[in-house]
């Protein structure tokens, strides 16, 4: 199989699908924006990005299920008013 990439819009519209097959083939998708190559969604540990992320899971904070909407309900304090225009530009 050659390397493989994806533009911008189809790596939004089809992430989980890429992410899958980065995941169970190995190999690197490479990402473009405007022709150009934007940025690698690559396995962990495959040398892409020098950082491999060591999380101790039983440490992690867990969101419990809220029983009147049946899943998790982020906190009030998680919803940042700067992060609100952060996709204006993908619309």
């Amino acid at each position: 199989m050659g390397e493989m990439s994806a533009t911008v819009a189809e790596a939004r519209a089809h992430f989980s699908k890429i992410a899958a097959t980065v995941s169970s083939t190995g190999n690197a998708v490479t990402v473009f924006k405007n022709s150009k190559p934007f940025v690698v969604i690559a396995p962990v540990g495959s040398g892409f990005g020098g950082i491999e992320p060591a999380i101790d899971w039983s440490k992690a904070a867990a969101l419990p299920i809220d029983e009147r909407y049946g899943h998790a309900v982020l906190p009030a304090e998680w919803d940042d008013p700067e992060d609100d225009g952060l996709y204006d530009d993908l619309a």
